[in-house]
């Protein structure tokens, strides 16, 4: 150890970090950061102990896995400081927990475009495919800590529903319900009525709280009997209605809806462009 300013300033031999740099298989040009992460490693353990030989080594062996890191990830083109916050936590954090505080570090110094920036390098080193990428993407910047896990799993589901001949928007819609873990039956049901919407021309907020609609309402009607499909049927044009045209308590108008369908003689039929039954014009205006 050395003395500085009449307090101890640990530090390892050169022999001793060269010998265990050598084992690690990459560039004399980053021993000087593997020295200095090692004994600043020692220094920190330094601060609450006096460091053994069990520190030294493993402030060397977490070192040798902080600039083995470094090195990998700097050769993808991403920022210095991405690279480092990055390697400092990957060495005992998960991967996508230590992408996250990248992103975070370099947004707060450098801005929300150069992090986004690193976040499309760092993500296409893990998988190249342009759906895990938008997918990752998407993930993380929803907040979850399983992005990579997530963004394979739905990409494999995604392409597979493409290979059987779906739309890709059904695949999407599909496969986002099936990650937050809802029955096959449910997930075909919300992408099924989503894309009938956006077929019609339905704004998508609009279509996905349709959809939601659609899926709680009729599933625990299906399957069944065709009464009973065309019950929830009936229900869903109404609530479509209300939705589309900004009616308050649009599940109260659904419920309305029914109720005047079974009760009357004439069988209103929904169409999206604004042409309605007499009766849905009278029920409009009730609820104004």
């Amino acid at each position: 150890m050395l003395i500085m300013g009449g307090k101890q300033k640990w530090t390892i031999a050169d022999e001793v970090l060269k010998e265990s740099f050598r084992t690690l298989g990459i560039d004399v040009l980053y021993f000087p950061l593997f020295k200095k992460n090692a004994i600043e490693r020692l220094n920190d353990i330094a601060d609450s102990y006096e460091p053994e030989q069990d520190d030294i080594n493993s402030s060397i062996e977490l070192a040798g896995e902080w600039v083995k890191i470094y090195a990998e990830q700097i050769k993808l083109g991403l920022s210095k400081l991405w690279v480092s916050t990055y390697a400092d936590y990957r060495v005992s954090w998960p991967k996508d927990d230590s992408a996250n505080e990248a992103y975070n570090n370099v947004c707060k110094n450098f801005g929300e475009e150069k992090a986004d920036k690193d976040l499309a390098i760092f993500t296409k080193s893990l998988c190249d495919d342009p759906v895990f990428v938008k997918s990752y993407i998407d993930f993380f910047h929803d907040g979850f800590m399983d992005a990579e896990n997530r963004a394979h799993e739905y990409t494999n589901l995604y392409k597979s529903l493409i290979e059987k001949g779906k739309s890709p928007i059904y695949a999407e819609k599909y496969t986002i319900c099936y990650l937050d873990d809802y029955l096959p039956v449910s997930c075909d049901l919300y992408a099924s009525k989503y894309v009938e919407c956006i077929t019609k021309g339905i704004d998508g907020n609009k279509a996905k709280t349709i959809a939601e609609e659609y899926e709680n309402y009729c599933n625990p009607h299906f399957p069944q009997n065709e009464a009973d499909k065309g019950f929830a049927d009936v229900y869903i044009k109404g609530f479509e209605y209300a939705i589309v045209n900004d009616i308050d308590s649009p599940e109260e108008f659904a419920k309305e809806y029914q109720r005047v369908y079974y009760n009357s003689e004439k069988r209103p039929s929904y169409v999206a462009k604004g042409e309605y039954d007499d009766i849905i014009n009278k029920l409009l205006i009730s609820n104004r």
